[in-house]
């Protein structure tokens, strides 16, 4: 067994209770061992918060659609109509097609939009301005365009926490015709480009 003399060298410290000279920890004394002391308490802080956290969240999860639903604005609902005219005015079917609700996205797939506006290619790059818009309700705005001499109106819903584009009734009822009558028709009253 050994004597509190080799115990006490062994742990480093001297009779007092002080650290000796020969002790590594010795070394960290001054500006170094500050910061090492500052690490170590902010790893703490850090371990601490972390822990905190993931019982925080264990034991109060968070569940879908508590609290207020987000309050839709009807100018952001402007904004997605401003983002399809520019996108049928451009070209980009696709993209056009999926701003679509899903009432205007079941009458028409995306791959018959744009094989009717390829086929049928209406005239590109000419701007279509929005000459009003009216909110009806909380969740739709009705828009009103025109497109060089042609005027129209399209409304704009919100569902499913976003806002979605819907073409007039009497496109989406041409829509559901099927890509190949409407081309036909189009092809037939010389609105193909």
């Amino acid at each position: 067994m050994a004597s509190s003399e080799e115990l006490d060298g062994l742990s480093g410290l001297d009779p007092a209770g002080d650290l000796d000279d020969s002790h590594p920890w010795y070394a960290l004394r001054g500006r170094a061992g500050g910061w090492w002391f500052l690490l170590a308490v902010v790893a703490a802080v850090i371990a601490a918060n972390a822990l905190l956290a993931s019982w925080s969240t264990k034991s109060h999860p968070r569940e879908v659609g508590s609290g207020p639903a987000p309050r839709p604005e009807s100018r952001q609902g402007v904004s997605v109509a401003q983002r399809e005219f520019g996108l049928l005015a451009g070209g980009g079917w696709a993209q056009a097609w999926q701003l679509w609700s899903s009432t205007a996205r079941s009458a028409l797939s995306q791959s018959d939009f744009v094989r009717l506006n390829t086929e049928c290619r209406p005239a590109l790059g000419v701007p279509y301005t929005i000459d009003s818009t009216v909110p009806v309700g909380t969740t739709m705005v009705s828009v009103t365009w025109h497109q060089a001499s042609t005027t129209g109106t399209a409304g704009v819903v919100y569902e499913g926490g976003e806002w979605r584009f819907v073409p007039d009734a009497a496109t989406l009822a041409d829509y559901r015709q099927g890509a190949d009558k409407v081309i036909s028709e189009r092809r037939a009253a010389g609105r193909c480009h």
